[in-house]
């Protein structure tokens, strides 16, 4: 028998409009409405990847701008205009 991870119980309020949307989707997949929000969630939290740590988004935003030709001018005006003297 397969060991189950340690788990919560987590009670939400929704509106009943919800409820029936869940209710659906779950009668659709043939699975618990738990089993359906559970994967919602967990696709979320996913998605929201970087989105959640501020600065990784804009350390890949960065990235991806820096790459791009039509930034090269604005680049090096920043490089040639920044007061890098006494930085290490």
């Amino acid at each position: 028998m397969p060991r189950r991870e340690a788990s919560i119980v987590l009670t939400l309020r929704v509106p009943s409009d919800l409820e029936r949307r869940i209710d659906s989707v779950a009668r659709q997949r043939r699975r618990s409405r738990s089993a359906v929000l559970r994967e919602v969630l967990e696709n979320a939290f996913a998605e929201a990847g970087s989105r959640a740590d501020p600065a990784l988004e804009a350390r890949r935003q960065s990235l991806l701008v820096s790459n791009r030709a039509s930034e090269r001018e604005a680049l090096d005006f920043v490089a040639d205009a920044a007061d890098d003297h006494g930085w290490r």
